[in-house]
Order: C-alpha cells, then structure tokens, then sequence
C-alpha cells in the first residue's frame, strides 16, 4: 500500500500486534468464535512521517452500524461543553451560524453548541442506530458518510462557519475526499476544530490498545499539517487535552486566510512535536513487546489463588490490549457495561460475555479496560472500593486501586 496522506510507497514497519478482530465486532452467541481476523500492523511513512495501519477493513464493515457512543461520560460531556464554548467565543459564532460535525455519534458535542445558544446544527453519522439516537436529542442528522459527495449534496460551498471533527479524523477511509468537502464548504473565516488522541502522548503513556483497525491514522502535529497543507489548509492554533488520555484539539483555516495566525500555544507545541520521530515509534514498540507477558501473568496469579476478574467497561480499545496479550475468558469471567448496545454480547477474540453493570454482582477485581476514564470512574465507585473492590489500571504501569 501506499502513506495514506502523501502517497508514498516508503513505510516502515513500527508494531505488529498480529492478527486480530475489529474491535467494535461485538459478538451475539452464535457468532462466538466465527468473528473475522485482519492485520493490525503500525507503520511509518517515511516522507512524511504519518503513522498508518498498513490494513483497511472497509468502512461499511465496521461504521454502517457501530455501537459506541459519546453521551455515556460526564467526562467526555463536561470536556465537549469546554470546546464548544472555547470557540464561540474565539470565533464569534452566532445562533445562526452553520455547525457541522463530521461523524457526530450521538449528538452531544451539538448539543453543547445548543446549549449555548447555536441553533444551524448538523451531524453527518453513517450508524444508523447512532444517528438516530442523534436525531431523537432534536439534531439535524444526516445518515451518511461524510465526504466530497455528502458535502455537495447536503451542505454546499462555502457555508460552514465551524467544522467539528472530534476523534474521527484518524477514522476516516476517505480522508482526501473529506478533506475536500470540507475545504469546499468551509466560509473564508470558518475553522475545522479536529481533536484526535496524539501520537506523542500514545509513545509517552505506551497507550497501544488506542491501536485498532478503526484507527487507520495516528498523528503528530507535524504529519496533520502536512496532510492539510495539501489541500490548502493550514494549523493555525493547538492545545493538549488530557482527555482520552492525552488529545490534541487543532483548529485548521484556509491557508494565508482571515484566521491564519499562528498562536503561541500552537508553536510551543510544535517545536515539543519534533521529538516523535521514527526513532521514538520504534522505542515505544520496543517497550510495548517487553511488556506483553506481565499483564496475563498478573491476573494468571490472582486467578490461581481463586480471585474473581471482572473488566470494567467493554470499550473498543480494550480488545486491542486483551487480544495482543492473550488474555481471554478464562482469566476474566464477564465484562460489565452501561451501554445497552453491547450488553448480551460477547468481546471478539477474548469471548467474555458482557452483562449490565450491578453492585449485587461484585467481583474482587476489575480489570480497567476504560482507563482513558480512569479518575471518573474510580470516583463513580468509591463505595464498592471501601467494600474491597480492587480496580487493576493496566498503563502506562500495572497499578492497582482499593
């Protein structure tokens, strides 16, 4: 294959994590043990340094119908809230201003924009159970996926005066096309805010499990630049976030634009940037395969000496750490879950049944798979810690909570 931003044929293998299922592949019984298995491979483009899953499972297989949704942490809420607010005031949006979110699951990154006061709301989402869950909170959605296509159809030239695309950018199959849709649409004093968890922070924290076949793209500030650039964008304000555990939120212009101006925040980030070099990806990985026993021989013990082993949330990235580490149904006996899209189904790969969360069904410990969420879902269960829960937190060392 060929870098998916720049096209070159020079890509460098990183971290091969082998053969796995697509980590939103939840399973009904009968298909327990019949789940497809494709190549989980990072690789490095060595022109422009992007770092890329050398294997796509195509978009209709695993976005047509997906299950994850963004309304089910205050967290993720309260930090959606934060940006919505940032940029209306940043940009002086008005009610009337058009708001699109590319890929907007459930609406609730709009619904903060409504709250606020933005009324010209759009959410383009391809799940069809997602997007409905959307358009029952009252937001103009579009069931499609988003690109040149979607953009000529629904949207139109020059009419977007804020883009959002938040953790869906390194998603995208398309991502040229989307690219152009949004270059076409966006109004010569319009933004694209695109908020993705960052390549830097992954090598830092040794946060691999956020490798999975939905992430097709991994980026630095530096490798998003150049695939803007292309098409006559440019990054002209940045800032870390720690949520996901470790974002960038980058906000992209019409380069030489009404809005070019490079902030200091941005250019602070970007000298840090220049650190995450092929050398740092190969140190990371190294480091990930060191570590591949010590997590299965951890539980393999608390399960030799009777312990029960639950795992707390059934989150996409949790099957990229269970199933690299080889640790399946018989070390964890269920994985527990709010969201009801997932519960009576099984994890690929690992087949750990997911059942509803519930305080009369405790074990002696949970496995954290939603690590990412770690603060608020430790607060969340002070009570069954003081009963003796134990709360095992896999990165970026195996600790343990209670």
């Amino acid at each position: 294959m060929n870098c998916r931003s720049c096209g070159s044929s020079d890509l460098k293998s990183v971290l091969n994590l082998g053969e796995q299922p697509w980590c939103n592949d939840f399973l009904s019984e009968e298909r327990v043990g019949k789940e497809n298995l494709y190549p989980l491979h990072l690789v490095c483009c060595s022109k422009c340094d992007l770092l890329q899953l050398n294997h796509t499972v195509s978009k209709e297989t695993m976005f047509s119908d997906h299950c994850y949704l963004s309304g089910m942490t205050k967290t993720l809420k309260n930090h959606f809230y934060d940006v919505a607010e940032e940029n209306i005031e940043q940009f002086n949006i008005s009610k009337d201003d058009l708001v699109v979110d590319v890929g907007g699951n459930d609406g609730t990154q709009l619904i903060q924009y409504r709250k606020l006061g933005i009324n010209n709301l759009l959410n383009v989402e391809c799940a069809k159970r997602v997007s409905e869950v959307s358009r029952s909170s009252g937001i103009n959605t579009v069931t499609e996926y988003f690109n040149k296509d979607c953009v000529e159809k629904h949207i139109g030239e020059k009419t977007v005066k804020l883009y959002n695309a938040s953790g869906v950018f390194f998603h995208l199959e398309e991502i040229h096309s989307v690219i152009e849709g949004i270059k076409l649409s966006l109004r010569d004093d319009g933004v694209l805010i695109v908020q993705f968890m960052y390549a830097g922070t992954m090598i830092e924290k040794l946060n691999f499990d956020t490798i999975y076949h939905e992430h097709l793209l991994y980026y630095t500030i530096s490798s998003l630049e150049k695939l803007v650039n292309q098409f006559g964008l440019t990054i002209f304000d940045a800032y870390y976030s720690e949520i996901h555990s470790g974002s960038i939120i980058a906000k992209i212009t019409h380069t030489n634009g009404l809005l070019d101006e490079k902030s200091s925040r941005f250019i602070e980030l970007w000298k840090k940037d220049k650190n995450y070099t092929i050398d740092s990806f190969h140190d990371f990985a190294e480091k990930i395969t060191k570590k591949k026993d010590l997590l299965k021989n951890y539980l393999t013990k608390l399960k030799s000496n009777n312990k029960k082993i639950y795992a707390y949330g059934a989150p996409a990235k949790g099957n990229t750490l269970l199933n690299y580490f080889g640790i399946d149904n018989s070390l964890i006996d269920k994985a527990v879950e709010i969201n009801e899209m997932k519960i009576g189904n099984y994890l690929p790969g690992s087949h750990i049944p997911i059942v509803k969360e519930s305080n009369e069904d405790l074990p002696d410990y949970y496995l954290l798979l939603s690590h990412n969420f770690e603060e608020e879902i430790i607060r969340r269960n002070k009570d069954i810690i003081e009963k003796g829960v134990k709360f095992i937190v896999p990165f970026p060392e195996i600790k343990v909570i209670g």
